[in-house]
């Protein structure tokens, strides 16, 4: 391994570690520049609080991030952590999925009785929202 000459050799355990409190920073930069440029939803929405001036510091200060974790994995021999984008995907929809089935009766009765009407007005409602994500 010509090219790991020089690096800092950690133990298995230790290169866990690190490898994944690195790989979590470099989510962070990216989290970051999302919350930034997310726009509102329906249900979700964000309010302007972060003017333009914070927005830039805010974008600098993730690229000097970045720089300094490409630093550091240069320096260091490192786990990389290769993902499935379509399991990621098939991981999310798999979760809101069963949390819709939850919402469904009889899941909801746990919260409380609810008028006959409005349990299947709220399952027909739901319904439409599941079979929409399954496709």
């Amino acid at each position: 391994m010509q090219g790991n000459i020089g690096k800092l050799d950690l133990g298995e355990n230790h290169r866990r570690v690190v490898s994944a409190v690195l790989r979590r920073a470099e989510s962070t930069c990216e989290e970051v520049l999302s919350g930034l440029g997310q726009p509102s939803g329906h249900l979700l929405q964000f309010q302007e609080d972060v003017g333009p001036e914070q927005a830039a510091e805010l974008r600098r200060l993730v690229n000097q991030l970045r720089e300094e974790i490409r630093r550091v994995e240069g320096e260091m021999l490192l786990d990389v952590s290769v993902q499935s984008r379509a399991r990621c995907i098939a991981s999310s929809v798999s979760l809101t999925r069963v949390e819709i089935e939850e919402v469904l009766t009889p899941g909801l009765r746990g919260y409380g009785a609810l008028p006959a009407e409005v349990e299947a007005a709220l399952d027909r409602k739901f319904l439409r929202l599941l079979a929409c994500l399954e496709r």
